[in-house]
């Protein structure tokens, strides 16, 4: 072999080399952008649980990206657009001092899209509502629900795109010598899992039936099985139920 020949065999494994590392250090930063993407969706995610806390609206609505596709789903219906976000959060600009909605946000599934841009979530949501002192006692709600989120990268930042708040099941135990609240107007229905504070509920689209705890309706999940790459199989368990209408819909 010549020593032409020679050379530019080396500089031909050379190349190679070099491409594989180049490839190497572009998936590595993938990968680094991947974590340092969920770290931020999951920073996102809390901080909208910790402004929940005491209701601190103008936070939570600035957590949304302002877009058509905007949405935020409670037991209720959904309310569209950053006018129906701020319209729900909206409602209570000041809570009471003794106002308290402690939802957890935890375990969560994040799946990134390809384009880098747009993620989804799931996640439990553990907590308590108490909204003032009966008989001079804590009176709490205690709920446990689901989010299904979708996210969207701004200028570099997570914000929420949709946020769909999912109920299990809300229990508050009854006081004894306390009357029940009279009930809201029609079409203005409250309810205490969704709508602290008695809010007046106004979703821009309502939500058919009833998928609280005892309906046995699975909320649908947006990942695949992590290990057979197959969805999972809660549609097909969610069409065989006889599900009731919803109890929020306006009379």
């Amino acid at each position: 072999m010549d020593a032409a020949l020679a050379y530019e065999d080396r500089i031909s494994a050379l190349e190679d080399s070099l491409a594989a590392l180049k490839a190497e250090l572009a998936e590595k930063e993938r990968r680094l952008r991947d974590l340092e993407d969920i770290e931020a969706i999951k920073r996102l995610q809390c901080a909208y649980g910790y402004y929940l806390e005491h209701w601190m609206s103008d936070e939570i609505i600035a957590l949304f990206a302002d877009r058509p596709e905007t949405s935020a789903t409670f037991v209720e219906g959904t309310y569209l657009g950053m006018e129906g976000v701020k319209r729900y959060f909206g409602k209570m600009k000041v809570a009471p001092p003794e106002f308290l909605h402690l939802v957890m946000q935890v375990n969560p599934v994040i799946t990134l899209a390809g384009d880098g841009v747009s993620a989804k979530g799931r996640w439990y949501g553990f907590g308590t509502i108490c909204g003032g002192m009966v008989n001079g006692a804590i009176d709490p709600t205690y709920m446990a629900v689901v989010y299904e989120m979708e996210y969207i990268k701004e200028d570099g930042v997570w914000k929420i795109l949709k946020l769909a708040f999912q109920m299990h099941y809300a229990y508050g135990h009854p006081q004894k010598n306390v009357a029940p609240p009279p009930p809201p107007p029609a079409g203005e229905r409250a309810d205490s899992g969704s709508a602290p504070g008695g809010m007046k509920l106004s979703p821009d689209i309502w939500a058919p039936y009833n998928t609280q705890y005892g309906s046995g309706y699975i909320y649908p999940m947006h990942f695949v099985h992590p290990v057979t790459g197959k969805p999972s199989q809660e549609n097909e368990h969610n069409a065989k139920l006889n599900l009731k209408p919803s109890p929020f819909l306006p009379k």
